[in-house]
């Protein structure tokens, strides 16, 4: 998909693809977001050599939400899907996806991967609800001082 392409428009929400540069402001207020509601900074708001896609109001043109992907040799990996606080529960989630999805079949890009909180039960069931399974868990340990290696 190229940027000339056609944006799909799905209730009143445009999603095309964008640049980088489209994205940015985006991609500060997920990450201040981020850091409030989990004490710590997102780990790549916009991830190097990403593809990124913009949702728009289709009325005015403002800026609803985004997402990054990287392509890998197995497919994209998507991440961050982000949707400003004011828009959620609009379906803009729902419409970067579905133009995600769309993009992947139609450039025969055969997985899409994404990241989701292990806390982010919303999260969990709306990817569910769109037909995207666990494949593996990832799990994490802090270290330091106050974090004893038992043996």
């Amino acid at each position: 998909m190229h940027m000339s392409e056609p944006a799909m428009q799905q209730g009143g929400i445009e999603v095309r693809r964008a640049r980088i540069e489209e994205i940015r402001a985006l991609a500060a207020e997920y990450d201040r977001e981020h850091r409030r509601e989990l004490g710590s900074p997102a780990e790549a708001p916009v991830p190097p050599g990403g593809v990124f896609w913009l949702a728009t109001n289709a009325d005015d043109g403002a800026a609803l939400g985004y997402a990054a992907g990287v392509l890998r040799p197995t497919g994209c990996t998507l991440g961050p899907v982000f949707t400003r606080a004011s828009a959620r529960r609009r379906g803009v989630g729902d419409a970067l996806l579905a133009s995600i999805q769309q993009w992947a079949q139609d450039t025969r890009v055969p997985v899409l991967e994404v990241s989701v909180a292990a806390s982010n039960e919303a999260g969990r069931a709306f990817l569910a609800s769109l037909g995207y399974e666990p494949r593996r868990i990832l799990m994490t340990r802090r270290t330091g001082p106050d974090r004893p290696i038992r043996s």
